[in-house]
């Protein structure tokens, strides 16, 4: 399994609510649709250090590997839905894919 991690600003203009809502409504209803999705995490900033470096919010998607994810970015409708929809709500990103080695599990989210 790997993750692909997403870090976020917003839009100009956009407040922090807004942002959010878009993203994690209208923009996740895409991501949900897109083939080989396994998983998918919001993580909205509280404090960013240094604090002129900040992002808005932290993106997480689990694929099975590299490949699906390359794959699953690159399909339509998808693609095009996803490049539309970011000029709605986001001025910047950046991402990255990790896999995860847990030393102390998180408690679970039920």
């Amino acid at each position: 399994m790997i993750k692909r991690v997403s870090f976020l600003r917003r839009k100009e203009g956009l407040s922090k609510e807004e942002f959010f809502a878009h993203w994690t409504g209208p923009h996740a209803d895409i991501v949900r649709q897109m083939p080989g999705v396994r998983g998918l995490r919001f993580g909205r900033v509280q404090s960013w250090s240094p604090e002129d470096a900040a992002w808005d919010g932290v993106g997480e998607v689990w694929f099975d590997s590299i490949e699906d994810a390359h794959k699953a970015f690159a399909t339509e409708p998808f693609h095009s839905m996803l490049v539309e929809d970011r000029k709605k709500f986001m001025r910047e990103a950046q991402s990255c894919f990790v896999t995860e080695q847990t030393v102390i599990a998180p408690p679970s989210q039920a």
